[in-house]
C-alpha cells in the first residue's frame, strides 16, 4: 500500500498493452512522415473535448500537417462518426480521419468515410459489440478479449496512451527530437485529469495516476491557459486544485457548450496559446452554463407544476 500511495507516471500500465495502440501509433508515424493531414473527430461532452484537445495539441508538437477537429452538432447530426460526419470531413480533404473517444459503433460512417477516400483510426473506450467496424485501426481497453489493466481508461485516457506511443515511434524514426516525444504527452496531463473526472469513470489505480499528476500539473502553474482561465471564471484556485474543482466547477462549463450549441468554443478553449483568447472563451462557457442552469430549472418548475395539476 505505501508504494502504491507514492505512485507516479512510472507505475502507469505500459502503453504497448493497451489493444491496437502500436498499429494505430505506426499509422500515425506513417501520416507524419508522408504529410498526410488528420482531422480529428470529437464528440461533445467534456471527455470528448479534452480527449480532442489532447490529440490536436500533440499532433500540432509531433509536426503534423495542419490537423483539425470536427464535432457533430448534437442536435443535427447526433453522437460519433455518422455518414453526416464523413460529408463534412471529406469537405476538408483529409486522408485520415482519427475519432476519439467514439467510433467503436460508428458502423455506417466509417463506411461512408471509406467510400470518400479516408481511412479511419478509431479511438474509443466505449463497449464494442459482436462486431466491430471496418477501420484501419481501433484502440480501445474494452475490445473483445483484452487482457488491458484498466478498462475504466476513458476516451481521453486512450488518446493519451496513442499519442505516447506515436510520439515514441516518430522519434525511434527521427522525425521528432527525442525531447518532444518525452514532453509533449505528459504536458497534456491537465487534460487527461479533467476528461477522466468529468466522465465519472472508476479511479482504478491506473486513472488515480493519470488524475494525481494532471492536478499536479495544475497546482505547479504548468496547465494550459484555458483550463486556468476556467477556474479563474468559475471562482477556484489553480495553485490549490482538486478532483471536484475539476468534477463540479470545470467540467460543467465545458458540457453545457455541447449541450446547447456545440463543443467547438470548448475545444478552442483547451487548445488556445493566447491568455486573451483564453480569458475570452470561458466567459462565453459560463455564460452558457448560466442558461443550462435556467433552462433546467424552468424545466424542473414546469414538471413539479404538472405534477400539482395531476394531483398525484
Amino acid at each position: 500500500m505505501p508504494g502504491q500511495l507514492r505512485a507516479g507516471l512510472a507505475q502507469l500500465l505500459p502503453v504497448g498493452e493497451l489493444p491496437g495502440v502500436t498499429a494505430a501509433g505506426e499509422r500515425l508515424a506513417v501520416a507524419r512522415a508522408r504529410g498526410e493531414r488528420i482531422l480529428v473527430i470529437g464528440d461533445f461532452d467534456a471527455d470528448g473535448a479534452t480527449a480532442t484537445a489532447l490529440a490536436l495539441t500533440c499532433l500540432r508538437a509531433f509536426g503534423f500537417a495542419e490537423p483539425g477537429f470536427l464535432v457533430p452538432d448534437r442536435f443535427t447530426l447526433g453522437y460519433g462518426l455518422s455518414p453526416g460526419i464523413a460529408e463534412l470531413a471529406a469537405a476538408r480533404r483529409p486522408s485520415l480521419l482519427l475519432t476519439v473517444d467514439n467510433g467503436i459503433t460508428s458502423f455506417d460512417g466509417i463506411r461512408r468515410a471509406r467510400e470518400l477516400g479516408m481511412e479511419v483510426l478509431v479511438t474509443d473506450h466505449h463497449l464494442a459489440g459482436p462486431e466491430l467496424p471496418d477501420a484501419a485501426c481501433i484502440v480501445n481497453p474494452n475490445l473483445p478479449g483484452s487482457s488491458f489493466g484498466s478498462p475504466a481508461l476513458c476516451g481521453v485516457g486512450v488518446a493519451f496512451y496513442l499519442m505516447a506511443a506515436t510520439g515514441r515511434r516518430l522519434a525511434d524514426l527521427g522525425l521528432i527530437p527525442p525531447d518532444v516525444a518525452r514532453d509533449a504527452v505528459p504536458a497534456c496531463l491537465d487534460l487527461v485529469a479533467l476528461g477522466t473526472v468529468a466522465d465519472l469513470v472508476p479511479l482504478d489505480f491506473n486513472n488515480r495516476i493519470l488524475v494525481a499528476e494532471g492536478l499536479r500539473r495544475i497546482r505547479s502553474g504548468r496547465t494550459r491557459p484555458g483550463i486556468e482561465a476556467l477556474f479563474r471564471v468559475a471562482g477556484r484556485d489553480p495553485t490549490h486544485a482538486r478532483s471536484g474543482d475539476l468534477g463540479f466547477a470545470i467540467a460543467p462549463r465545458l458540457n453545457a457548450a455541447g449541450r446547447l450549441t456545440d463543443m467547438t468554443v470548448g475545444i478552442e478553449c483547451l487548445t488556445t496559446d493566447s491568455f486573451e483568447r483564453a480569458l475570452a472563451l470561458p466567459q462565453q462557457l459560463d455564460e452558457l452554463n448560466r442558461e443550462r442552469r435556467e433552462i433546467e430549472s424552468d424545466m424542473q418548475l414546469d414538471a413539479l407544476a404538472v405534477i400539482d395539476d395531476a394531483d398525484v
